[in-house]
């Protein structure tokens, strides 16, 4: 309905011009891989082939708009035929800031496929950013995230409003974890003045696990915010996360607490930093643990080159994905960047490194290494048609011999062509 309103509620001048903003696109490519289960033995190895037409859809303005891109196609495995499937993904981005100062916004994430590794949700290829749940399997699943928000805006900064989260997730193979999350989160946002502001939200999240005990969370965060140039913001913050499940014993408390900074060089350099501590504490009568967090990005969107430099360490919480692993202590360092050497030639490459720990205690506790790196090349010989090649390196160690079995490697290459209207 938001985005039907968006669309219908724009002047006639721009009405008249709504064709060309709706751009049809063919999209052809080829990938190989050398491990398509990512397994340690027994590799399957295969070039595969995906025809996705699609389309894609921009009138966003500065007040309101919708951002469209839509697929669907049929993935062909030259020797593993079984494994052929329809394939398709979409996203939408929108909004509509109305005179009355109530502001409504909605994104939507969908994607069918059998990847064994999925993007963290509403990330993009430049973040180089995965769950930490990965499959050892080619599995077909199918996720779809909607999140609307509304707001009421009382001041250049002040908002308060509530947004909310539905994500399904539903794979055909009976060994992966059917979820479906619902998630509300009431928020408030108040600057005193230019320099002073503070921030309060509360989340619950009701989580239904096909294989695993329901969950019932409640987060609560505060912020204070210090603002002491135009360019740079100090921080302050707290956070109490309560996770109960159908089974008490499972039940656990975090607290956690951290400083942060933030600083705009300039309108396409952007950088932030924040480090703290957490204290978890399960209530199935283990010793509380803690650790440090932390985390840090540099982004920079410039014309001919853009890059994103990000790390982060302390705990991720790995539900609704594929194996719902839990609390996880987890550390993570990424990087992409993009070199335009002309309008119509881009380079580009990627890394990543994480380790995930699955008890507190580091030195008997199972841990997982994983390391990826890649480059990219991209040509636009004509304004509707881009050719481009992409190669990835990826490779998993564990400290365990008894689960030398979760390791892989994997190369993969892909090349691409993409015809738009």
């Amino acid at each position: 309905m938001l985005v039907f309103v968006l669309i219908q509620s724009a002047p006639p001048a721009y009405g008249a011009d709504f064709l060309s903003q709706i751009h049809p696109y063919l999209n052809v490519k080829g990938e190989y891989s050398d491990n398509l289960n990512l397994t340690a033995s027994n590799q399957k190895r295969d070039f595969y082939t995906t025809i996705s037409p699609g389309i894609k859809f921009s009138n966003m303005s500065d007040r309101s708009g919708v951002n469209l891109d839509a697929s669907v196609g049929y993935l062909f495995y030259s020797d593993h035929s079984n494994l052929n499937y329809l394939t398709g993904q979409a996203r939408l981005d929108a909004k509509y800031l109305s005179s009355s100062r109530f502001n409504f916004y909605l994104r939507n994430a969908f994607i069918r496929s059998d990847d064994p590794r999925e993007r963290e949700l509403f990330s993009t290829a430049e973040d180089n950013k995965y769950l930490l749940a990965t499959e050892t399997q080619r599995a077909v699943y199918m996720r779809n995230v909607v999140e609307p928000t509304v707001e009421y805006q009382f001041g250049p900064e002040s908002r308060v409003g509530v947004r909310y989260r539905n994500n399904y997730y539903r794979a055909e193979d009976i060994e992966n974890r059917d979820s479906i999350e619902n998630y509300i989160s009431p928020f408030l946002t108040v600057w005193l003045n230019k320099q002073h502001g503070f921030q309060l939200d509360y989340g619950y999240t009701n989580g239904h696990f096909e294989a695993s005990p329901d969950l019932k969370g409640h987060r609560v965060s505060g912020a204070y915010m210090l603002r002491f140039t135009p360019k740079a913001t100090a921080s302050l913050k707290g956070a109490y996360t309560l996770q109960t499940f159908s089974e008490d014993l499972l039940n656990y408390q975090i607290y956690e607490t951290s400083v942060g900074i933030s600083y705009l060089f300039s309108e396409t350099l952007t950088a932030s930093a924040e480090a703290g501590y957490y204290w978890l504490e399960p209530e199935a009568g283990i010793s509380r643990d803690g650790g440090v967090n932390f985390k840090a990005d540099i982004i920079q969107t410039g014309e001919r080159t853009r890059y994103r430099l990000s790390v982060q360490g302390g705990y991720v919480l790995d539900y609704f994905t594929s194996q719902n692993l839990g609390f996880r202590k987890f550390y993570r360092a990424t990087g992409s960047i993009t070199h335009f050497l002309d309008k119509r030639l881009s380079i580009g490459c990627l890394g990543r490194i994480q380790r995930s720990e699955d008890e507190s205690d580091s030195d008997t506790g199972l841990r997982n290494t994983t390391w990826s790196a890649g480059a990219n090349i991209a040509y636009t010989p004509f304004k509707w048609l881009t050719v481009s090649l992409e190669y990835t390196y990826i490779q998993n160690n564990t400290n365990y011999i008894y689960e030398a079995t979760d390791e892989y490697k994997e190369n993969r290459g892909m090349l691409m062509v993409t015809a738009t209207y």
